[in-house]
């Protein structure tokens, strides 16, 4: 099954000049108080999606993983707007963490009981569930307003030519870091090399102060370290090379098995790490919200977990400076410092979901809608809400897009469920030192058939 990944991966890659559009704007004056727009007044007259009809009740069953404020508090403001405007139309919301969330929706799916909006990454994982008769065809009932959305984003939820979701949020992966700690280690910013990354992690420790957060107990957020690593190592052609021949025995991934040795080797996490989850207040991201660690690799939602677990509202609220960095670029490898590593988050349409959901995608990717969530919770793929990204940090992601010669899709996503889930238990271990790089690289190829 070579054909698949090779399709999304030339998706991923249109990504790049889609997002450019969004931040193209990034560094302007515009002082408009997005921030403080409201979606239950302002959204209808952005996106004109309100019906004169009451029509039949309907109920649209969502389940989204936007379990913190401000995200869960923007999600449902925006369904309360939009049954303000369709009667007929009522939500049952079920709001999960991400790992409840995978392991629920799996369930249901098997059951072939389907929600009629769910969280998607698009991938691999999308293909099957189209495979499988699970999701909706929406090219026809989208095809209204997807073209006011970035191309790259929306294009990886279409398979084979046909929309399936609908993207709401796009970004990458990059080390947020605490600045106050950095400075107490006499340290500026995370290094731009691998080599002057370890020095730096050697001096966080010889202050005292643990270098790295990581949730190894949930997979993926270790499995950040493993992937950029190849991307780095490797580049395009290796990445490329991988989604066509589904052979992992490559350099570039044993490689990154071996940095991933080197930085165990330094002992550089946070106590328990192995067993730690992404959102806890012992886990990835509470350790950082209480300043147990210096540096973080995640996504542009990272931010407004740290808060949460901080107790604080918004992250311009943590009880630290934050700033954020590429990762680094590693000598000899044949990636670029400019290669990104992330995606975009969305929603998978269900098979028998009525049309009204389809309608509330259109209204929740509105320009309004879209300013709100900039402003708020992460970073639009409406073009036109570009004007509501003003907090530097995610400014700095953006231009970390901006800028970016290459996107590869998150690998447990890009890849078909089965394979991303041995991509993440082959990380696990070689977190744990459980495995050696060519045995890992191995164990993926078996699975994924190369």
């Amino acid at each position: 099954m070579t054909t698949t990944p090779k399709t999304w991966r030339r998706r991923g890659i249109v990504l790049v000049a889609a997002l450019g559009l969004v931040a193209t704007a990034c560094g302007s004056d515009d002082d408009s108080g997005a921030a403080d727009t409201d979606p239950a007044v302002d959204t209808a007259a952005a996106g004109d999606t309100a019906s004169d009809e009451s029509g039949e009740a309907v109920t649209i069953e969502w389940w989204h993983i936007q379990n913190n404020d401000p995200g869960k508090a923007d999600w449902q403001a925006m369904a309360d707007a939009f049954t303000a405007e369709h009667p007929n139309v009522s939500f049952d919301i079920n709001v999960m963490e991400n790992e409840a969330f995978k392991a629920a929706l799996q369930t249901n799916l098997q059951a072939g009981d389907v929600p009629d909006l769910f969280q998607s990454w698009g991938g691999g994982g999308l293909r099957e569930q189209v495979d499988a008769g699970l999701v909706q065809d929406i090219t026809e009932a989208s095809s209204g307003f997807i073209g006011d959305l970035s191309p790259g984003a929306t294009g990886l939820y279409n398979v084979d030519g046909a929309q399936y979701g609908v993207p709401f949020n796009a970004g990458m992966v990059g080390i947020w870091y605490n600045k106050d700690l950095f400075e107490q280690a006499g340290l500026e910013a995370p290094a731009d090399t691998w080599e002057g990354l370890l020095e730096q992690i050697q001096t966080l420790k010889d202050a005292g102060i643990t270098p790295i957060a990581v949730g190894a107990g949930d997979k993926w957020p270790a499995h950040f370290w493993y992937s950029y690593l190849m991307v780095r190592l490797g580049g395009a052609e290796a990445m490329n090379g991988i989604a066509e021949t589904n052979d992992f025995s490559v350099p570039a991934v044993i490689g990154a098995g071996e940095k991933i040795a080197e930085l165990v080797a330094l002992e550089p996490f946070q106590d328990g790490f192995l067993g730690a989850l992404w959102e806890a207040p012992d886990g990835e991201s509470g350790t950082m919200a209480s300043q147990g660690a210096a540096m973080d690799l995640m996504g542009q939602w990272a931010p407004g977990a740290f808060a949460t677990q901080a107790g604080v509202e918004g992250a311009a609220n943590l009880p630290f400076n934050l700033g954020w960095a590429p990762f680094p670029s590693v000598d000899g490898g044949a990636g670029v410092a400019t290669d990104a590593f992330g995606g975009a988050d969305g929603f998978a349409v269900g098979k028998d979901a009525p049309p009204e959901a389809i309608e509330f995608l259109e209204f929740i990717t509105n320009q309004a809608n879209q300013e709100t969530w900039a402003a708020n919770s992460g970073l639009p793929v409406n073009p036109a809400a570009k004007g509501a990204v003003t907090d530097p940090n995610m400014v700095a992601v953006l231009e970390g897009l901006t800028n970016a010669t290459f996107i590869q899709l998150f690998l447990d996503q890009f890849f078909t469920a089965e394979v991303g889930g041995q991509i993440n238990d082959q990380t696990a271990l070689l977190f744990a030192g459980e495995t050696s790089p060519e045995d890992a690289a191995a164990a993926i190829t078996a699975t994924a058939g190369g």
